[in-house]
């Protein structure tokens, strides 16, 4: 359905209720999942095959009747297949699909794993949030818990570790001859998370040297365990450590992927990076592709970034004073006027490389 369609349709009691139900049945199946993924239900039937309920509960080591309810939910709903649905309920034998196998199961292709994991993450600071919006806090990336900061990697892990670093930054003008070139290249990893962006260069360009800069501690021991896990610690390392702090006109490269509009001093960031940075240095930013300009109603897209930003971004924002409290809906204009508030001469928003939900940005000294 389009834009203009939807916004032709006429309103009505039965039509709100309608789409709250089956949103109802959305979240149910999530959370769902979220249990699937977290007990290793999924990965019990993918290498053991079909399985009765006390198959399950053996494999998993979870309670049989627990066992029993989620696999015929699980099968209602549609994502598990059952051999005869009239046999007697121990007798069932429940399936994966094959093609649901990498969806549920593989996080380096798109995963549906992420969204369940965050849809727990924000439920779970629901008074906290509720508080925030009356007071006009915020609520603290660290209450969202393990759950929020593995999500935030794993949307970005697929893109990042298969073409961030073969195919992406190629095709940007200057920047993969720099890191191939001699003396070996230094990279910035700012506000790096659980560090997939800085392994996925190290990875692409065997001499480069990484940095990761992150104020969070749990997210950097998660970094430096993938780093380790993906034999790159000898080049890569992640810093609990505000980037500011970083040694100036040192690297030749930083990226900065989805974390912008996060901050609550974004320009004052960015200036930072921007000394850490050779004359010669490049920034690459990835940040939400949202839309020009507001709309409303607007797309499927749109409705999604501006969910994460009321139930997650706006609220990390606001924990601090002052704040450009941005938002997940972040735009290309506010992208131009923070680096050129920080003192990037150029700003460019480029059509290539591109994902599905995300835009990029050069920005030189």
């Amino acid at each position: 359905m389009t834009i203009e369609e939807g916004a032709a349709t006429e309103k009505t009691a039965d039509e709100l209720v309608g789409r709250v139900f089956e949103a109802t049945l959305g979240m149910m199946d999530m959370l769902s999942i979220y249990l699937g993924d977290r007990l290793g239900l999924y990965r019990a039937l993918r290498h053991g095959g079909p399985a009765t309920a006390g198959d399950l509960a053996a494999r998993a080591g979870i309670d049989p009747r627990y066992a029993l309810e989620w696999l015929e939910q699980q099968a209602v709903t549609g994502i598990l297949e059952v051999d005869d649905a009239s046999t007697e309920a121990d007798h069932r034998r429940f399936s994966l699909p094959k093609a649901y196998v990498a969806p549920l199961l593989d996080l380096d292709n798109p995963s549906v794993v992420p969204l369940a994991r965050s849809a727990v993450a924000y439920a779970g600071v629901m008074p906290q949030l509720t508080e925030a919006f009356r007071t006009g806090g915020g609520v603290a990336w660290a209450d969202y818990g393990n759950d929020m900061l593995e999500a935030q990697g794993d949307f970005n892990r697929p893109w990042l570790m298969g073409s961030f670093g073969a195919e992406m930054l190629p095709a940007i003008t200057g920047i993969a001859e720099r890191l191939a070139a001699d003396p070996p290249a230094r990279v910035a990893d700012v506000a790096c998370g659980v560090g997939w962006a800085g392994i996925a260069v190290a990875r692409a360009y065997p001499r480069v040297r990484v940095d990761g800069f992150d104020i969070d501690e749990s997210s950097v021991a998660i970094a430096n365990k993938h780093a380790r896990d993906a034999g790159v610690s000898d080049r890569v390392t992640f810093h609990v450590r505000d980037v500011a702090e970083a040694e100036p006109a040192a690297y030749d490269l930083a990226v900065i992927i989805e974390s912008v509009h996060d901050m609550t001093q974004p320009a004052a960031v960015l200036a930072s990076v921007r000394r850490l940075l050779r004359p010669d240095g490049v920034l690459l930013v990835a940040d939400e592709k949202t839309a020009d300009v507001f709309t409303a109603p607007g797309d499927e897209l749109e409705r999604f970034f501006y969910g994460f930003s009321i139930l997650t971004c706006l609220p990390a924002a606001m924990t601090e004073r002052p704040t450009a409290a941005i938002g997940t809906a972040i735009r290309a204009d506010t992208m131009a006027r923070l680096g050129s508030e920080a003192g990037f001469r150029g700003v460019e928003s480029l059509d290539e490389p591109a994902t599905e939900t995300l835009r990029f940005y050069r920005m030189t000294p």
